[in-house]
């Protein structure tokens, strides 16, 4: 066995019942956050008034990323009937909804991680504290020693799933409002530039 995989089994267990739910909220996290860097992701550098003209057109941009595929479908839509402004703002509205998949779900687990280690906090000093009761140093579920290290480990588990997911979650809320306002843009461009074609 790798000497990297001792290392994290042994944490894992100096940590106590509770790591394996923190290691649990790691992993979910972590894949949520890469789902989400995925999904936000805006696909084309083209400014959104020559997006505009590309969907009137019926050359839209090509590639992966939100705008890019926003504006394939409004293209269709465009392209179909020029008198559609409701599908038009359904599928824009769709598209807003889409971008904050996973959020919540997302800022419920970086709220959790750190609950969940001071719940192993409280569960080692309680060891903790029964240990010096019966005053045993060392005994087969952990004795003094052990608990203050659960009460430990599970501290420092909690808060290096926390710290860096909050951190992340800002960039991607960041990363989502900018989006959110292209897409108003490119739809209020839309039914503007339909408008005046619709009574030219």
């Amino acid at each position: 066995m790798p000497i990297s995989m001792t290392h994290l089994l042994a944490y894992l267990e100096a940590g106590g019942w509770v790591m394996p739910l923190l290691g649990s909220t790691l992993f979910l996290l972590w894949l949520i956050i890469g789902y989400r860097f995925m999904l936000l992701q805006r696909g084309t550098r083209t400014e959104i008034e020559q997006l505009c003209r590309q969907i009137l057109q019926g050359k839209t941009p090509r590639g992966h990323g939100i705008l890019p595929c926003t504006c394939r479908l409004a293209a269709e839509i465009v392209q179909r009937d020029p008198s559609r402004f409701s599908a038009l703002d359904t599928l824009f509205y769709a598209v807003r909804k889409r971008l904050a998949r996973f959020e919540t779900t997302a800022k419920a687990l970086v709220v959790i991680a750190p609950l969940l280690g001071l719940l192993g906090t409280v569960s080692g000093m309680i060891e903790t504290f029964d240990s010096l009761a019966e005053m045993a140093l060392f005994r087969q579920s952990g004795g003094i020693a052990g608990g203050i290290s659960k009460a430990l480990f599970t501290t420092q588990m909690g808060l290096a799933v926390a710290i860096p997911g909050y951190f992340l979650l800002a960039v991607l809320q960041r990363r989502r409002k900018n989006l959110e306002s292209d897409l108003l843009k490119l739809q209020d461009l839309l039914h503007e530039s339909l408008h005046e074609n619709s009574h030219a």
